[in-house]
């Protein structure tokens, strides 16, 4: 018989009568095509390639309208495509990438000094070195923190999306962060300090790093910025670390 699909059988398909099509359509162009421009930059950013960028976005809305009918009892475009797109994301690197296996505590006992951090963000940053330092960083960490940088998504949202628990996406937004500036510096080998770890019996850092990254993307609760402003207020150390996170959040902003 004849292959194409009549009108008929499209909505038999999908159960779904001529109204409920139309606004499938509507509610397609408001809420799913809205979200086209953020997600193709933010996957520019994490890709660093035009390519591959169009690949994913295509494929991504390709599978949402190819599916339409599943969202329709699922939950709205929004999530529903923000959840093929991480989807289409991770495959995209699951080949590419064994950084997950990666411990990145050398990155949090890297020492930084206040002076040095104040300097290095007194000079403008060219966007070349921006996107070569970029290229550097395992996508495990660049990825949550480009879709808070360029897509503005909260840790939870994020948490949701990586499918990990809110404080490992704080802490991989915090080393993300410090690798980033500590690559833009120049002199960071990252290699090596990879392998050599850090030594044994060092304390654990990143439960009190990662509050600056918390800090400065306002999620810490008043009480907990009161807490954490009071016992790190006078404290170096502090001080650049809380300036790395800023500071890198600017290079996105410019």
């Amino acid at each position: 018989g004849n292959s194409t699909m009549t009108p008929q059988s499209l909505r038999e398909r999908f159960n779904t009568s001529k109204e409920e099509l139309a606004r499938l359509g509507l509610e397609f162009n408001s809420e799913a095509l809205t979200l086209l421009e953020i997600l193709y930059n933010t996957s520019f950013w994490i890709l660093l390639n035009k390519r591959s960028t169009k690949k994913i976005i295509k494929q991504t809305f390709f599978e949402a309208i190819e599916n339409c009918d599943i969202t329709k009892n699922y939950a709205d475009w929004n999530s529903w495509i923000h959840r093929i797109w991480m989807r289409e994301i991770h495959e995209f690197y699951s080949d590419k990438e064994n950084d997950k296996q990666t411990n990145f505590d050398f990155i949090d006992h890297t020492e930084v000094k206040l002076n040095a951090v104040e300097n290095f963000f007194k000079s403008s940053l060219d966007a070349d070195k921006l996107i070569k330092s970029l290229e550097q960083l395992p996508a495990v960490l660049r990825i949550p923190m480009i879709m808070k940088e360029i897509h503005s998504l909260n840790y939870e949202i994020i948490s949701d999306l990586v499918d990990v628990p809110v404080g490992v996406i704080a802490t991989r937004v915090y080393r993300a962060r410090k690798l980033l500036y500590l690559f833009l510096r120049n002199n960071f080998n990252y290699g090596e300090n990879k392998r050599t770890g850090v030594p044994e019996g060092s304390p654990k850092l990143i439960f009190d790093l990662r509050r600056c990254a918390l800090l400065v993307d306002d999620e810490l609760t008043d009480e907990q910025r009161t807490f954490f402003n009071t016992s790190t207020g006078d404290n170096e150390l502090y001080k650049a670390e809380i300036l790395i996170q800023r500071g890198v959040k600017k290079c996105f902003i410019e």
